[in-house]
């Protein structure tokens, strides 16, 4: 025996919704309906949801264009200083090595970071790290802490701090550079309303329950 199908109803105008949206009453549906008798004066209007998907997945693509573009140049400019400055060939050859330089930057960073904190930190096997915070050390990225009890620690440099905030900032002017960017920004602005409206509709979910 075939089970019957529950008929949805719109709350708002008593009529069966179609395909588990409420057509009968979203923007689109008002749009073409007779309600609005000057409708055709509003040009540009989607007319169903495959309008509204097109819409989002054009303006993600037009955004990851910029992405690349924004990469790319970093690519570029951190290949450069790892093949003129040593500091740099150190920071960049591996992501992990890229953590383990913004880690010390940190503030407040206490007594520092020991090759057993470090590695808790990171998630990464101690023995790695460990050889990593002695060549940090050789470059003068890093310093013994001399208190007591905390010997087997390091502290950051005035080098590394100084390092920290260049990149930083560069980081910074990279990306508003991009930003200026007419596709970025929309997409930017666009994600940040679904996120707003989403978040809402799930704690709008909860307090219902």
């Amino acid at each position: 025996m075939n089970k019957q199908i529950k008929e949805e109803v719109c709350a708002s105008c008593g009529k069966q919704v179609a395909s588990g949206a409420h057509s009968c009453c979203d923007f689109i549906a008002k749009q073409n309906s007779e309600i609005l008798e000057y409708a055709y004066l509003i040009s540009d209007m989607p007319e169903n949801g495959s309008d509204l998907r097109n819409l989002r997945q054009s303006m993600s693509r037009a955004f990851l264009q910029t992405q690349i573009n924004l990469e790319h140049i970093v690519y570029l400019d951190k290949k450069n200083w790892a093949e003129n400055y040593p500091i740099c060939e150190f920071i960049f050859k591996t992501p992990d090595r890229q953590m383990l330089f913004w880690m010390f930057a940190q503030d407040p960073i206490g007594e520092g970071f020991s090759p057993k904190t470090a590695a808790q930190y990171l998630q990464r096997d101690r023995t790695s790290v460990s050889k990593e915070l002695t060549t940090m050390h050789d470059l003068k990225l890093i310093y013994r802490n001399t208190k007591e009890g905390f010997q087997r620690y390091y502290l950051p440099s005035k080098k590394l701090v100084d390092s920290a905030l260049w990149f930083a900032e560069y980081y910074v002017d990279m990306t508003l550079s991009v930003t200026e960017e007419p596709a970025r920004d929309r997409f930017f602005k666009y994600r940040e309303a679904e996120r707003e409206y989403f978040s809402s509709a799930e704690k709008r979910g909860r307090d219902a329950q």
